[in-house]
């Protein structure tokens, strides 16, 4: 199917599911649905007669579209950049964020296995896979993650506090007051793992 505004290619799943073309945000009334068996001349005529759609701005039209059907506009924009190229790992990250911050973990495990699939070695989506294994309470696994991410980041400071506070929940004070001494190496003042380490020294005696 072709948008008759833009004359983009936009395939059935994306023209059905939003109900506007995703390039120019224009609504699909008249073409996005697939018994529309209409020319596209016949289609431009018909969309050149309703030449108010064309008089509304891009904002107005997306801000009516999801207040009508109650959708959130970041999730479906994402969504639709990965049905367009689903090798676009920055949208899928930022995917992995938003899932995270509505405590959708399962979702967001899903996308960082895909990312982590095509780049083993990426921190940041190591750094959040180890962060939702703390969310769910699985210490050790997010201890593996913070290990790999030290082992390409000697120096990262944020998988050494999470790998530390991890050792510590899983009861292994020795380990993780080690962890929280290597942080000091670095930031000395740092108030929060000074106070982890004297807590952990005085349980320690």
């Amino acid at each position: 199917m072709y948008c008759t505004y833009c004359d983009k290619l936009v395939s059935e799943k994306m023209a059905i599911r939003r109900n506007f073309c995703p390039y120019c945000g224009r609504r699909l009334n008249w073409f996005g649905i697939p018994e529309v068996s209409l020319s596209k001349p016949i289609l431009q005529a018909i969309l050149k007669r309703k030449n108010f759609l064309v008089r509304q701005r891009l904002q107005n039209i997306n801000e009516f579209y999801f207040k009508e059907n109650e959708t959130e506009i970041p999730l479906l924009e994402l969504q639709d950049a990965l049905l367009i190229n689903p090798d676009n790992l920055k949208a899928r990250f930022q995917l992995v964020l938003y899932y995270i911050e509505r405590k959708r973990l399962d979702k967001a495990k899903e996308e960082l296995t895909i990312i982590l699939t095509k780049e083993p070695k990426n921190v940041d989506a190591l750094f959040q896979r180890a962060n939702v294994a703390v969310e769910e309470e699985e210490f050790e696994i997010a201890i593996n993650y913070c290990n790999e991410i030290l082992k390409i980041e000697p120096k990262n400071l944020s998988a050494m506090y999470n790998r530390a506070t991890a050792y510590y929940f899983i009861g292994d004070f020795q380990q993780a007051l080690s962890e929280f001494r290597k942080i000091l190496v670095f930031e000395p003042e740092n108030e929060d793992v000074l106070k982890a380490v004297y807590e952990l020294a005085a349980k320690l005696n």
